[in-house]
């Protein structure tokens, strides 16, 4: 089982990770969208894509939080997941809060990866 939950944890955290590029790839359709609206403030569009960007930043930072707390914990320790557990809890309520808030149901993907961060954590540091 402890097998099991350290590849889950392991691959959570790539998937988090790589969220990042998947998420910053998409900047190129958000300026096209800007490009239609030409009467929008300057100022405007360039927050939001600096808010975008850090957004795929942030992502890709919780990302390796879960990868290196894998990694201390596959080396034995197991009070290494309090970062964990509140990114899972984030990712959990953010993805339901998107999926009620958009009716956009690629949502529930944060709320899957937040409950395996959380559940397979809960493997990890129970066993030895």
């Amino acid at each position: 089982m402890r097998k099991v939950a350290s590849i889950l944890f392991l691959l959570t955290g790539i998937v988090v990770a790589l969220g990042a590029f998947g998420h910053d790839s998409n900047a190129a359709k958000l300026i096209a969208e800007f490009a239609k609206a030409p009467q929008l403030d300057a100022s405007v569009v360039s927050v939001t894509l600096a808010v975008w960007h850090f957004c795929s930043g942030c992502m890709l930072v919780l990302g390796l939080i879960c990868i290196w707390t894998w990694w201390r914990a596959s080396r034995g320790e197991r009070s290494v997941f309090a970062p964990t557990d509140l990114i899972g809890v984030f990712y959990m309520a953010s993805g339901m809060a998107t999926v009620i808030y958009t009716g956009k149901g690629i949502f529930w993907l944060f709320v899957a990866l937040g409950a395996l961060l959380i559940l397979s954590a809960l493997v990890l540091r129970r066993t030895s």
